[in-house]
């Protein structure tokens, strides 16, 4: 009996957790920890003011061909982060073609590996997700059409 209590309360505790698809302005970003595609660990931190995430292909090509154009650090020197869902990737693909590929672009990548943690997002089709921070806090969350992105950074 005990153990189904405590699988109850684990259970109830859970779903009270808020889900990142209900991320507001006012909200601290929650604490997650991402690799990017060196197998790096990153956390996003006070400095971060921006962040763009991409939850399909289209959208991945369309930023990557943005961000392959920028200068070397261009999101570093944005106070941007540039996070990709890969999660429904089969692992084998993940391994073999994409990472390897990834590796050879310009600027880090932070990669969503964990279906459960996409899902947590709000998501909508062929639209990239912003969330502008200020000291780890959300500012403002929007869907862009990703060949818009450049008019983040100020750019045409």
């Amino acid at each position: 009996m005990p153990l189904f209590k405590s699988l109850t309360i684990a259970f109830c505790l859970l779903l009270s957790l808020p889900t990142f698809a209900e991320l507001k302005a006012g909200d601290q970003f929650p604490d997650i920890e991402l690799t990017d595609q060196f197998d790096k660990k990153h956390k996003i931190n006070d400095q971060d003011k921006l962040l763009l995430i991409s939850f399909d292909k289209k959208v991945s090509e369309q930023v990557h061909d943005f961000l392959s154009k920028q200068e070397k650090g261009f999101l570093s020197k944005h106070s941007a982060r540039y996070i990709a869902d890969i999660s429904g990737m089969p692992s084998l693909i993940t391994k073999m073609f994409a990472l390897p590929k990834m590796r050879d672009y310009e600027y880090t990548m932070l990669l969503i590996k964990d279906e459960a943690l996409a899902e947590k997002f709000s998501q909508s089709e062929d639209q990239l997700f912003v969330i502008h921070l200020e000291n780890n806090k959300i500012q403002n969350t929007e869907f862009i059409d990703p060949s818009k992105a450049a008019l983040l950074f100020g750019k045409p």
